[in-house]
């Protein structure tokens, strides 16, 4: 089973109560102690034992990289790798809990955006765009700029920066530092644990950037293709009011929560491409509802709930204060 897959189901599970255990040969999900809305993957060991495929260093001792001797790989990286090849497996963590609904989202939209611009070859117009976006979900996921500064996209591949400043396929240091990992004794059950673990770091690898393995939302909404940035930034270029058609149904009061969901992301893309570095565009979807002043206001308190790299102040000079005065909060 594919990672794209796994994370459908995520997306599912996430959207929906009642939903089936996952079906795969050794990941499954559970709940971590006193983490009732929290749901994570783990790997079946044996039919006795298991491993969250974030502690997967859990499998060996960590003091083998002490004052290890590699032409390539320090001790200072291999830390850094260990911890940057677990934190990466929270994207598939399916997280209830209703003060994480911005940060869901965000990630949501980070992984989107990093694999599908991939997808439609778009790597060279979106670079910048790409990397923040690949930077802020490594964020989201708990790692700091320690480790996520010293990544790059490069031919739709990441690479990592080592303490010397050479860059790296991090393809390339999952085999190095696997194979360090393999020169420790343990019993075959771990070994074959870690073996689908290090097949996994690579398949992430190729989940995250849309390479051979691109998850779409399979959900049969006619505003879906909106979601896609390219598509997105074309519509607006050549049609905005096409595009303020699809912001104006963003705040359909009778969407499914699928449909709600697809909105949300359409609105990023507004935030985002647009208003982050132009928030007077705001003014021309505002002359778009003039005879509809409640669906503009209904569409920027969307806006400003999301808070995604726009909020209040970025609209100070726009001259749309009487509808921000009339939104709750900061």
């Amino acid at each position: 089973m594919s990672f794209s897959k796994i994370y459908d189901y995520k997306i599912r599970a996430y959207l929906n109560e009642r939903i089936s255990d996952l079906s795969h040969e050794y990941l499954f999900y559970s709940y971590p102690d006193q983490e009732q809305n929290l749901r994570i993957l783990n790997l079946n060991i044996n039919e006795q034992d298991y491993v969250s495929l974030v502690r997967w260093h859990d499998l060996f001792d960590r003091s083998l990289f002490t004052k290890m001797d590699h032409v390539i790989l320090s001790e200072v990286d291999a830390e850094r790798l260990i911890r940057l090849l677990s934190f990466i497996f929270n994207v598939f963590d399916i997280h209830k809990d209703a003060a994480y609904r911005r940060k869901n989202l965000f990630c949501f939209y980070y992984q989107y955006q990093v694999s599908h611009l991939a997808e439609r070859g778009n790597e060279f117009t979106f670079a910048q765009d790409r990397l923040l976006f690949l930077q802020h979900l490594l964020f989201e996921l708990g790692l700091g700029d320690d480790i996520y500064d010293r990544l790059t996209i490069e031919n739709n591949r990441i690479m990592y920066r080592m303490e010397d400043a050479q860059h790296y396929d991090l393809h390339i240091l999952i085999n190095i530092l696997h194979e360090h990992i393999n020169k420790s004794k343990m019993d075959i059950d771990t070994q074959a644990a870690l073996e689908k673990i290090k097949f996994l770091q690579g398949q992430w690898l190729n989940f995250i950037l849309g390479s051979h393995d691109v998850y779409d939302f399979q959900y049969d909404d006619f505003n879906k293709p909106f979601v896609e940035a390219t598509m997105f930034i074309q519509a607006y270029n050549s049609n905005k009011n096409r595009v303020f058609k699809v912001l104006a149904d963003c705040i359909n009061e009778h969407q499914s929560p699928t449909e709600q969901f697809i909105s949300n992301l359409i609105l990023m893309n507004y935030s985002y491409f647009i208003l982050k570095s132009n928030p007077s565009e705001i003014t021309y979807f505002k002359l778009f509802c003039k005879k509809k002043p409640g669906v503009f206001m209904k569409v920027l308190t969307a806006l400003l709930e999301i808070r995604f790299f726009v909020d209040k102040a970025s609209f100070t000079d726009a001259g749309i204060n009487y509808y921000l005065s009339r939104v709750k909060g900061d």
